[in-house]
């Protein structure tokens, strides 16, 4: 195996100081055009790597961000994580991935142990405790997706546009002609999922339509299993509903298995509608019309907030709301 070189060592060859190895690497000027090819030249032939336990130790701080999922295994979330890490390693960081099950006490264990490796900063996908102990303060983080339950200081913040969302989808299905629509949800008191439900609840209020708080159904958990379980269920006991709208396309796609299941069809019977728009939307029968979330834009927020936090910058707002757009498919509109 060949030996990474130290930086002192690539010094050496390229016959310049350490401290201007330094510089040419995080470019931060202070030397010539000739030197920094020099350098450069030197670097990429021995395919030299920084040592960045050595450099935290000197520095204080890794260039390292910590990403906190609750699932990694929903579409969604990883296909934040994955837009995460590649816009902040285009900006010099690395990322270490930690999946909490949606476990407060675990979420609390990873980031005492990223704060402990001296990351640069932290980004809480749908973060369910909040920071407040003092150690923690000192450190750059940005939540996404999900605002924490509780805070004693202000908090950087990026969502999508959930109230909207969640009026377009129920939207959607008024204008389809149901009346009787029924609010599936896994967490209701998830800021995201209670702000869809606002939107349900302002679309139904300019209708016309009283809120039927037998409607409003919570999964245990947001599983194709659980959400077919709940309303083939409650189909049975005799619930009568024409539209159904899902916080999350997983849910849908349970609750349209369901409804075939029972002998029922999509949309002729029920109307249905999901959020976030996941591959698997286009592949069931019938296609879902769901609410898609712009990862990219959200991912490129985040981590320019971060990064300002990081260089000791204030971000000019402490919370961004990222549009949604409404994409109509067979399970709404059946053609």
């Amino acid at each position: 195996m060949k030996k990474n070189l130290s930086i002192k060592e690539i010094a050496e060859l390229a016959g310049v100081s350490v401290a201007t190895i330094s510089r040419v690497m995080n470019g931060n000027g202070g030397y010539s055009a000739e030197t920094e090819k020099k350098v450069l030249d030197v670097i990429e032939k021995h395919q030299y790597v920084p040592n960045l336990v050595a450099k935290g130790l000197r520095t204080s701080k890794t260039p390292i961000v910590g990403i906190i999922i609750p699932d990694i295994v929903n579409e969604f979330y990883s296909k934040l994580v994955l837009h995460l890490q590649m816009v902040l390693f285009e900006e010099g960081y690395l990322t270490t991935i930690c999946n909490t099950n949606e476990s407060i006490k675990l979420e609390t264990q990873h980031v005492q142990a990223l704060i402990a490796q001296n990351v640069s900063g932290l980004i809480l996908v749908s973060g369910s405790s909040y920071i407040s102990r003092p150690e923690y303060a000192k450190v750059p983080t940005v939540y996404i997706d999900r605002r924490p339950q509780k805070w004693d200081r202000d908090i950087i913040y990026v969502e999508s546009d959930n109230v909207q969302g969640g009026y377009m989808a129920a939207k959607e299905l008024l204008d389809c002609g149901c009346q009787r629509i029924a609010f599936i949800t896994d967490m209701l008191g998830q800021s995201s999922k209670t702000s869809r439900y606002e939107g349900y609840c302002k679309a139904l209020a300019e209708a016309g339509i009283q809120v039927d708080p037998s409607f409003i159904m919570q999964v245990k958990n947001a599983k194709v299993e659980d959400a077919h379980s709940l309303v083939k269920g409650v189909l049975m006991q005799g619930m009568q509903f024409d539209g159904i709208m899902c916080t999350t396309d997983v849910i849908a796609i349970g609750a349209i298995l369901a409804v075939k299941e029972l002998g029922l069809l999509v949309p002729e019977d029920i109307k249905i509608t999901g959020f976030d728009d996941v591959s698997a939307t286009t592949i069931i029968e019938p296609n879902v019309t769901t609410v898609h979330q712009h990862v990219n834009r959200m991912t490129e927020v985040v981590a320019r907030l971060l990064i300002e936090l990081i260089e000791g910058k204030q971000p000019d707002e402490q919370s961004h709301c990222i549009p949604v757009t409404l994409v109509k498919r067979e399970s709404t509109r059946g053609n």
